[in-house]
């Protein structure tokens, strides 16, 4: 599956890392004036991890492009603060097609109702599914150019629903492969 990560913080890494790791083609975006990772994710071809998830990941694309990073892609993992999620949400919004899913990860202050509204969507739309987790899977943290630490995986407390309520069942579907213990949230 053509997986996007939009955020290259903390998290947006740890978010492409194990999507990579687990054979899917990952892009990783960020907005101009983030991109501290993006060239050194590009030149090393991938990122490295230590901790828990160790190793290295393949990284197909790292881009400052939301063009380049969105092409083809069927599921999109919003990754960052809340304040940035109607940032990336408005970059994403030409290039949302049906079909795709879209995780705001995590979902704190509604992320998956700010990401709707910020590029155009009606609330009950399902052709683009956007859902949320309850909270960023690692606990994590960069510790140099396209390098993480991920201290904490969490296998327990991490929750999802997608918006509408409706389409919870297919989002589950589309993130249990890599996270198999995410249950919908209540």
């Amino acid at each position: 599956m053509k997986v996007v990560v939009l955020g290259a913080g903390n998290g947006g890494l740890a978010v492409a890392y194990e999507w990579a790791r687990n054979g899917h083609q990952v892009a990783i975006y960020s907005q101009p004036e983030y991109a501290e990772q993006i060239s050194a994710i590009s030149d090393r071809g991938g990122i490295t991890s230590e901790g828990v998830l160790a190793g290295f990941a393949e990284i197909a694309t790292a881009t400052t492009d939301i063009g380049e990073a969105m092409s083809g892609a069927e599921l999109v993992f919003v990754v960052g603060p809340a304040y940035a999620t109607s940032a990336l949400a408005a970059d994403a919004a030409p290039h949302l097609r049906a079909g795709m899913t879209v995780v705001v990860c995590p979902g704190s202050c509604l992320g998956s109702l700010a990401f709707k509204r910020a590029a155009g969507l009606d609330l009950y739309d399902e052709t683009v599914l956007v859902g949320e987790t309850s909270t960023l899977p690692y606990a994590v943290r960069i510790t140099g150019p396209a390098q993480i630490h991920i201290f904490h995986r969490f296998d327990e407390g991490l929750f999802a629903a997608a918006a509408p309520r409706s389409a919870t069942p297919r989002l589950l579907a589309t993130l249990r492969p890599v996270w198999p213990h995410i249950p919908e949230a209540a």
